[in-house]
């Protein structure tokens, strides 16, 4: 593993700086169990990402990124730790073998797309389509919003260069191809991966679902974050804070000193 880059800048249009997820205390206050997976990458922004200047962002600003935005910035949060490899877990889908995946993440890292982008219907009507934010999964989840047509609709803003609402109802030979538009313009949020099988050397189409994947390495560095505290205050009596307070490198040698006493 590479070492930490204690910050990482994040893509350009977000005009942000992340930091390691792991090397702060207060990263043991994000509360992955108890709350709902949006409220959770927003609580990682909020603590992790701050501006050119290195000023905190407001608890409010990271639910108007777009959901591409928030993904970049779980990357570079990653990348901000030296981190550049997140693995997969998949089975064949013909024969069942397991495989198992290692994306590089600097293959993902960049810049976010464009929030607003056109898209032409085959009889040539042209669209104006917005990506999803984080905002519109909370409101869709508070208005139990489910229909596709009714997802689609909230994403277009224009139609033949008329502005309509969010009760516009698009015509339904239009959905799938809109899926491929929103697939095609924004790749990551809903990402596919060609593989070959090498049991059966099967080729298959793999479904990642990033965010996810991010999330849990995250949680699994909080979970070590607090196996290290308890490790250390029974070894040596010190306080939750007093733990934290010291630095990483610090924290292992102590670490590596209790296995090799045989105190653990």
């Amino acid at each position: 593993m590479n070492e930490p880059n204690p910050r990482c800048r994040a893509p350009a249009a977000q005009r942000c700086c992340a930091r390691a997820f792991g090397s702060a205390a207060s990263d043991l206050d994000v509360a992955f169990a108890v709350v709902d997976r949006a409220s959770a990458v927003t609580a990682l922004l909020v603590a992790c990402v701050s501006d050119m200047q290195g000023r905190a962002i407001s608890f409010d600003e990271p639910g108007t990124w777009t959901l591409n935005q928030r993904l970049q910035a779980l990357i570079a949060m990653r990348l901000a730790a030296g981190d550049a490899t997140i693995g997969l877990q998949v089975a064949c889908s013909a024969c069942g073998e397991a495989m198992s995946l290692d994306l590089d993440l600097h293959t993902f890292a960049g810049d976010p797309v464009a929030p607003h982008f056109t898209w032409c219907a085959d009889d040539g009507t042209e669209v104006s389509l917005r990506l999803p934010r984080a905002d519109d999964l909370q409101r869709w989840r508070r208005e139990g919003v489910l229909a596709h047509e009714a997802l689609a609709a909230s994403l277009i803003e224009s139609v033949a260069g008329q502005a309509v609402g969010a009760d516009h109802c698009p015509p339904a030979a239009w959905l799938s191809a809109l899926d491929d538009a929103f697939a095609a313009h924004d790749p990551l949020t809903a990402l596919q991966l060609q593989t070959s099988c090498p049991a059966c050397d099967h080729g298959q189409l793999v479904a990642c679902d990033l965010e996810a994947l991010l999330l849990e390495g995250f949680a699994g560095t909080q979970a070590k974050m607090l196996e290290e505290v308890l490790q250390l205050a029974s070894a040596f009596h010190w306080s939750e804070a007093e733990i934290l307070a010291l630095p990483r490198w610090r924290r292992a040698h102590y670490l590596q000193q209790i296995a090799a006493r045989g105190w653990a």
